[in-house]
């Protein structure tokens, strides 16, 4: 390449190429084919595609890092000098200081027996020269940057001590510790509730703007694209076939959920003020929860990680204990059953969980798993999986041969093997892409008017709810702060609520002056039961008899509850329009 081609340009990629050896099939499979991608300092861009379709391939083979068995072609060249073996010098100079990588998960990138700041710091000494000393206190300041709160003890904590939020930021601040030219941050969001995922955005949006970094930023939620970055690639199957500027990017419609509701029936699930505390905990989990669940209908369960709702779907499956209340299925009072009949409620309440990966079993077949659950009273094996839309001959492989969303299908297949009235979806969607996403939306909808489950459908994604269910319960803390209806206007009134829709992608787009009020905010102690409102100290609305009582659900108009005195006598026209 001509230097007159390079200069001024910080990465260039000519027709790169990846393959990879299938076991399987005995052949060499192309991953990438004749990508050629152009950096400059500053500059931002987004690369949209399906899971599979080799975003993050080409993010490691930018830095050398392929897995064992992948071969690649073609030219990279960073700063006008061609990179060429992996184990070079020059290749290693640019990891770090060049480039920088930010993946998906966290947990899976620090070192779980090393404190946090004991890993940015030991980055600092290899890459910067600096000693113990000089690199600690470096560390915390890097951890002061990416917004950290009490940055002197939260580096001195290991990354099981903190939530998913603050360990994407301490993977950013080990990140930044190189000072790269080039950020790659590879769905740097996924899993994360919308305000989480909100702050982290904007963070990032930060330090790219104030150290002119350049970032490639990849994701398959095309909504996010358009808030980080000046233009977007689209990627399929291992080729970029477009780029357009964010600007004119036109998103896709938001589902909404138009149709008459169907006639009451009576609810088969029902739970009334029920609680759940674990060992040792000083708060409870759920803390007091009414809830009903009838035939062929879905709700909704919104709320930020952490405040209860998986608590509360697996305190309803009776995967675990309550401390208080009361549950009855069809009638039957499932904390008095013991033995046969306790065997026989858990099997008509089945629970998906968010990662099929981590619930099936990676030593057994799919067509086995599927038999031990239907225990040879269910549907066959052929019938379970074309319901969920999957090639029966897919019953003899292993979870690991299996994608992201085959593997969710064939969990909810699992459930269906025991022809259960009840279906608890816990984030079923959370790691999936928009195609993979809608297909399970899809089914979950489809199979339950098919079989007339009662569907509790968990989530922090709103928009997913609102295209299913017909009413979505807003938690906070253990608690259900709001209710209401779906249909062809979503009007919530608790701040809470308020937030999570201020948070969402296209809230922000549409209202830019949204990304300067951070969501995240220390988390106070929760104050004991009755005696106060759980937001108490990080609520506009609040008035000092917030923190004396625990205002109750009151029904402010049909089928909406609200659980905030001060949000039902505000203005409507003090909120923004959703």
């Amino acid at each position: 390449m001509a230097d007159n081609e390079t200069t001024g340009s910080l990465l260039q990629v000519r027709n790169l190429c990846v393959d990879h050896f299938d076991p399987h099939t005995g052949a060499r499979l192309s991953v990438l084919r004749g990508v050629d991608l152009d950096f400059s300092p500053g500059q931002t861009m987004s690369l949209v595609g399906p899971s599979g379709c080799g975003k993050s391939i080409m993010a490691r083979a930018l830095l050398g890092l392929l897995p064992p068995g992948f071969n690649w072609q073609g030219e990279i060249h960073w700063r006008g000098e061609r990179l060429t073996d992996p184990d070079t010098a020059a290749w290693r100079q640019v990891r770090g200081r060049g480039l920088g990588l930010i993946l998906q998960e966290p947990q899976a990138s620090l070192n779980p027996v090393l404190r946090v700041g004991h890993q940015i710091a030991e980055t600092l000494r290899i890459h910067q020269g600096l000693d113990r000393a000089a690199a600690w206190n470096e560390a915390v300041q890097l951890l002061a940057e990416t917004r950290v709160p009490d940055p002197q003890l939260s580096a001195r904590k290991f990354p099981h001590q903190l939530s998913g939020g603050m360990r994407q930021r301490v993977l950013l601040a080990a990140t930044l510790a190189c000072n790269p030219e080039l950020l790659i941050a590879d769905e740097p969001t996924t899993a994360l509730d919308v305000s989480v995922q909100k702050d982290i955005l904007a963070l990032i949006r930060g330090l790219c703007r104030d150290r002119n970094m350049a970032l490639l930023f990849i994701t398959h939620d095309l909504n996010l694209a358009p808030l980080l970055t000046e233009q977007v690639a689209f990627m399929s199957e291992g080729c970029i076939e477009q780029v357009v500027p964010a600007a004119e990017l036109v998103l896709p419609a938001l589902p909404r959920r138009t149709e008459t509701a169907p006639a009451e029936a009576p609810a088969v699930l029902k739970a009334t003020n029920l609680s759940v505390v674990y060992p040792g905990a000083t708060r409870l989990a759920v803390a007091g929860v009414d809830l009903e669940l009838r035939p062929g209908q879905a709700v909704g369960l919104l709320g930020e990680s952490g405040c209860g709702k998986t608590s509360l779907g697996r305190a309803l499956s009776q995967h675990i204990g309550l401390q208080d209340g009361s549950l009855t299925l069809a009638g039957e009072d499932c904390r008095a059953s013991r033995g046969a009949q306790a065997r026989a409620q858990r099997r008509r309440v089945q629970m998906l969980f968010q990662d099929p990966g981590g619930s099936l079993d990676p030593r057994q077949r799919v067509g086995a798993a599927l038999r031990e659950a239907a225990a040879d009273q269910g549907p066959t094996n052929e019938q379970l999986l074309s319901e969920v839309g999957l090639d029966p001959a897919l019953q003899k492989r292993y979870p690991h041969q299996l994608s992201g969303g085959q593997r969710q299908r064939v969990a909810l297949a699992r459930c269906l093997a025991t022809s259960p009235d009840v279906l608890i979806a816990d984030e079923p969607t959370s790691a999936l892409d928009a195609e993979a996403r809608n297909l399970v939306l899809s089914l979950l909808e489809g199979i339950m008017r098919q079989r007339g489950l009662a569907l509790l459908l968990i989530s922090h994604d709103l928009e997913g709810l609102q295209g299913i269910c017909g009413q979505v319960n807003v938690m906070f803390d253990g608690l259900v702060v709001e209710s209401l209806p779906v249909g062809t206007s979503f009007n919530p009134l608790h701040p809470y609520s308020r937030e999570l829709v201020r948070a969402l992608p296209r809230t922000l787009r549409e209202d830019p002056a949204l990304w300067v009020q951070e969501t995240f905010l220390p988390r106070m102690e929760t104050p004991t039961s009755g005696s106060g409102c759980p937001r108490q100290g990080n609520c506009r609305l609040q008035k000092p008899i917030c923190g004396k009582e625990l205002p109750p659900l009151k029904m402010v108009s049909n089928n909406h509850w609200l659980r905030c005195p001060e949000a039902e006598a505000e203005e409507p026209s003090h909120f923004i329009d959703t």
